[in-house]
């Protein structure tokens, strides 16, 4: 990730406007707590089940946190938008999310807060850390991961 953060061109950062009402809710971000688990309030909150059940493809709360609290920030801006002025913006709202997350939830919960980038893609997520569950992330194996991560954990 250092790499991909040293590279960064200026010239690509510097001259854009971002929409503030398309990222509203993922730059000003609120939580709500759901069946033991943190969520990132996003507008799927109606598709939340009534409470957490495991499955072939989410085996517990973890998975379930890191699939549900993931954005994929190309998404949300137009095409031709440099990436790494996207990679810029995801590094802030990941500084944003921690600072919220440390502050509503400060000792009762431990957090990992992951960025994840390609050279094209930025993606943030984040979970609990549970004594009782498996890591969604294996930190111990960074190097195995092709992509760049920023990893924050509180």
């Amino acid at each position: 990730m250092k790499q991909y953060i040293n590279t960064i061109k200026t010239e690509n950062v510097n001259n854009f406007t971002v929409e503030f009402n398309r990222l509203e809710n993922i730059i000003f971000p609120s939580f709500l707590e759901w069946d033991n688990c943190v969520l990132l309030s996003q507008q799927k909150e109606s598709e939340l089940p009534t409470h957490f059940s495991s499955n072939q493809f989410v085996s517990d709360r973890t998975a379930f946190e890191a699939d549900y609290n993931h954005i994929h920030l190309n998404d949300i801006f137009d095409e031709g938008v440099h990436p790494d002025l996207i990679l810029n913006i995801g590094i802030k709202i990941l500084e944003v999310w921690t600072a919220v997350l440390y502050k509503e939830f400060n000792g009762l919960r431990k957090f990992m807060l992951i960025l994840s980038y390609d050279a094209e893609e930025v993606v943030l997520r984040f979970y609990n850390v549970r004594k009782n569950e498996v890591p969604w992330l294996d930190s111990a194996k960074l190097d195995s991961y092709l992509d760049g991560l920023m990893l924050i954990e509180i």
